[in-house]
């Protein structure tokens, strides 16, 4: 397939286990993109977040590697590279621009998460996303537990 398409690269979307990117990587791509396909249906499913850490353990530099999944703020981005994504998916936040301001509200949803991600950078003390890596964040206690009002409110029986 490669003689065929020599300068197509493969990249495959829907990576939600290690397993998973390493068979990708057996089949030759070039990129891993760990989303759980638009949402996660079962509410108590692995989010992109969650996995993220296994696949880019898994890849170890041999693949690029994406993610996405509800990301809206420059730091959810920081986050993620953070944790060793190569590239961070939009998704549905450019649709947000879009629909508020057309051309022009997406090109301020791009330069609002920029002002954020430098915001970030500076409290972090980095100047460059190359000097991110896994230790500047980690894993804090929820401030509000669930309950009936919130969007998983069978988590803290254990499900």
């Amino acid at each position: 397939m490669k003689d065929k398409f020599p300068d197509v690269k493969f990249l495959l979307k829907g990576i939600g286990t290690a397993e998973d990117a390493e068979i990708a990587l057996q089949h030759g791509v070039w990129a891993v993109y760990c989303s759980n396909h638009g949402g996660r249906q079962l509410d108590h499913g692995r989010g992109s977040t969650g996995v993220l850490p296994e696949i880019v353990e898994t890849v170890k530099g041999r693949a690029k590697v994406i993610v996405d999944g509800s990301f809206s703020r420059g730091s959810d981005i920081v986050k993620a590279i953070c944790l060793g994504a190569d590239w961070v998916g939009l998704g549905r936040l450019y649709c947000y621009g879009l629909a508020a301001n057309g051309a022009a509200g997406i090109e301020r949803v791009i330069e609002l998460l920029e002002e954020e991600m430098k915001e970030v950078m500076g409290l972090l003390g980095v100047s460059s996303l190359k000097q991110l890596d896994k230790s500047y964040i980690s894993r804090s206690t929820p401030t509000n537990l669930p309950g009936v009002h919130s969007a998983f409110p069978l988590m803290h029986e254990g499900y």
